[in-house]
């Protein structure tokens, strides 16, 4: 791609994901809320920190103030797989946007208060670097499936059966689910996992299997439908191991999340041969 396709690309997934990160945050506080303990006082709902309200003088204001920094975040978020489009110098440019997106994120959860403690603002920053990662590592797969397809139609190499494209993705399903989350614990706080109990199930573990899936939909016609049954299984182990029969729902959420993004990458793949 040119350099302007390239600042087309950037500008227009800036200006989509502007109104996300927004969303996104105020979501974040509206679920703070329903799990806070205590309750907030008289019910109401918070959607800022105490503290920002107080340190703007007005909750509106603050409001006002976290809306702009949440929407540069998501901004900065969405143009995450603008460095995949370059042709060469992938992943220099994929880390120079990660210490970028790392920076908005620091001065946003400064300028938000969002930080109470310095340890949270690492163990936030750590989930952000596995995002990434997580991403770079489904791409891997992306790329080694298209040089699959492009040695096929060439007469280079022969036919494959399509479980053989499934395979790196279950293995990577088993790492994200088994092992991370046996990971997060020995970092995570005792009296309160947010790690464990908020930002895996409700954020991590939902992410990876969309795109995971989306990326499998675009590439296998029926096998991909495996998958979801696969990511709801590889999240008993650990639920039944560091949760209690509360955390079940994290199978229905593997599952959805891989349902929906394989039917998302199944009508991409559809409209890409229509065009």
């Amino acid at each position: 791609m040119s350099g302007s396709e390239i600042r087309r690309a950037f500008l227009r997934r800036a200006f989509r994901g502007f109104p996300w990160g927004i969303a996104l945050v105020y979501l974040a506080f509206v679920l703070g809320n329903a799990f806070a303990v205590p309750r907030p006082q008289g019910g109401s709902l918070l959607v800022v920190s105490e503290n920002m309200a107080e340190a703007y003088g007005s909750p509106v204001t603050a409001a006002l103030v976290q809306m702009l920094w949440s929407g540069l975040l998501g901004a900065a978020l969405s143009t995450m797989e603008v460095p995949f489009l370059l042709e060469r110098r992938t992943l220099p440019w994929s880390g120079a946007h990660f210490l970028g997106t790392a920076a908005a994120f620091s001065l946003a959860g400064w300028r938000c208060r969002w930080f109470p403690m310095w340890e949270s603002w690492l163990a936030l920053l750590g989930l952000l670097l596995l995002c990434y990662v997580l991403k770079w590592s489904v791409r891997f797969l992306e790329w080694q499936a298209d040089i699959r397809a492009i040695r096929k139609s060439s007469g280079l190499d022969t036919a494959e059966p399509p479980w053989k494209s499934l395979v790196p993705y279950l293995l990577l399903a088993a790492a994200v689910e088994l092992l991370l989350p046996p990971g997060l614990r020995l970092v995570d706080a005792r009296d309160f996992p947010l790690l464990t109990g908020i930002f895996y199930p409700f954020l991590v573990l939902p992410l990876f299997c969309f795109f995971s899936g989306c990326s499998l939909g675009t590439r296998l016609r029926r096998w991909w439908l495996l998958y979801p049954a696969a990511c709801a299984s590889l999240t008993l182990p650990c639920v039944l191991g560091l949760y209690n029969y509360t955390a079940l729902f994290q199978a229905w959420t593997a599952g959805v999340a891989a349902l929906a993004g394989g039917l998302t990458g199944t009508a991409l793949r559809r409209l890409k041969k229509r065009e």
